[in-house]
């Protein structure tokens, strides 16, 4: 009964996971061990400790306040809803962007393995399915599908890591920062979205209103269910870190020394080879079955967490407008509209699901650091509740993820131009 409760209370971190373990876990991370070995496997370790605060925030905003950290964007000092600005406009270039990429690879996962349609036919398909789904349920299904999707995806990484593990020296690696010659846009976009891009935060403290009611069923003291959003949230993180680091590992075990490194509408055909060549060819259609399950999480999160924050946003900045107000939503229905056609364009016209990934992770590193500092004054200054504030371990703990993804953003920059 223990063990069925504290499953039960799982939630937002979860969704979090769900959505961060897609394309920066099975596309990424296999791509940056075939290309590189083990010389980038220090970078997945970074960010998910320097960016772990800016997590935390979102739930620990959600807790203290019941509301999101939209609502705390808007009371950022400065000229009228700058802050809400803002992020509207990182919303709006992110959703464009991250969902391109999430659709992409799992697209490309049904053209290898299904066939008969052609790769546009499979992203429009794909599309007009996640649409219908979020029509029938939204933050339910989405919550329960997210644990299952994350069971099936562990369990089947966990089995070929363990078959072919790693060195203590190579797993060593990840504590010696490396930066090997033509890995630049790699390394960024690792940065951008490991373990996911810090717009999803932002996302979190969303889900975290909407589970704030079932948290209150356990208990109606704030630091308690203060402690039960970080629980959750340990969770779904420290599943998005091992996964990370195993397949990486899993890429540089068993792709770079093949020469197979994923690119292509064959990604996923390459990356498979990481699970067939340890277990057997019966692994093909396990792993096929489990990486589409992971990604179809991602796109379904995705689209679920752009339209919600977009339709928040305009509610906020819009106060009172019929349209906005309307029952239906009807700014979360044409946001998710818009976001899934530029994909669909997108993806016709660049029919590479790397160089798209590549592509948002740098956008994700590039907006990171605003958004961070945009988290950090929420739950510094406007809790009213000191206790619910952060302690000073965290904030400087966060102090110092702002200062790295301000680096990691400059020196990319830098190197660019």
């Amino acid at each position: 009964m223990g063990l069925r409760r504290s499953l039960a209370r799982l939630g937002p971190g979860m969704i979090m996971a769900a959505t961060a373990i897609g394309t920066s876990h099975i596309v990424l991370a296999p791509v940056a061990g075939a290309r590189f070995g083990f010389d980038l496997l220090w970078i997945i370790l970074l960010a998910h400790v320097f960016k772990y605060p800016a997590f935390e925030f979102a739930a620990r905003y959600a807790v203290a306040t019941e509301t999101s950290l939209i609502a705390g964007f808007q009371r950022i000092p400065g000229p009228k809803n700058w802050g809400l600005f803002v992020f509207l406009g990182i919303t709006v270039i992110q959703g464009l962007t991250i969902l391109s990429a999430v659709m992409s690879v799992t697209a490309s996962i049904l053209v290898v393995t299904i066939g008969r349609l052609s790769y546009p036919m499979w992203l429009l398909l794909l599309g007009v399915f996640t649409i219908a789904v979020h029509q029938t349920g939204k933050y339910a299904a989405l919550k329960s599908g997210a644990k299952v999707m994350m069971g099936i995806l562990a369990l089947g990484t966990m089995v070929a890591f363990f078959g072919t593990p790693p060195t203590a020296a190579e797993l060593g690696r990840m504590f010696v920062p490396s930066l090997p010659i033509g890995s630049t846009l790699l390394v960024a976009s690792l940065f951008g979205l490991m373990p996911t891009g810090i717009n999803v935060a932002v996302w979190h403290s969303l889900w975290a209103v909407e589970h704030l009611e079932y948290w209150k069923e356990e208990t109606d003291v704030p630091r308690r269910i203060l402690g039960m959003s970080q629980r959750d949230l340990a969770v779904g993180y420290g599943l998005s870190a091992v996964l990370g680091v195993m397949l990486l590992s899993l890429g540089a075990t068993l792709l770079r020394p093949r020469g197979l490194v994923p690119n292509g509408i064959d990604v996923a055909l390459t990356i498979s080879r990481i699970y067939t060549e340890l277990l057997g060819p019966w692994m093909f259609p396990v792993f096929m079955i489990t990486a589409f399950a992971a990604l179809f999480s991602s796109v379904y999160s995705v689209m679920d967490g752009f339209p919600r924050a977009f339709s928040t946003i305009m509610k906020i900045l819009f106060p009172g407008n019929a349209f906005l107000e309307r029952p239906s939503n009807p700014s979360y229905w044409i946001f998710m509209v818009v976001i899934f056609a530029f994909s669909l364009v997108t993806n016709t016209l660049f029919p590479n699901p790397v160089l798209v990934v590549t592509f948002v992770g740098v956008v994700s590193l590039l907006v990171a650091p605003v958004l961070y500092s945009f988290n950090y004054y929420c739950v510094t200054r406007l809790i009213e509740d000191e206790a619910m504030r952060p302690g000073r371990a965290l904030k400087l703990w966060a102090v110092g993820g702002i200062v790295l993804m301000t680096l990691a953003a400059g020196f990319y920059t830098y190197t660019r131009l």
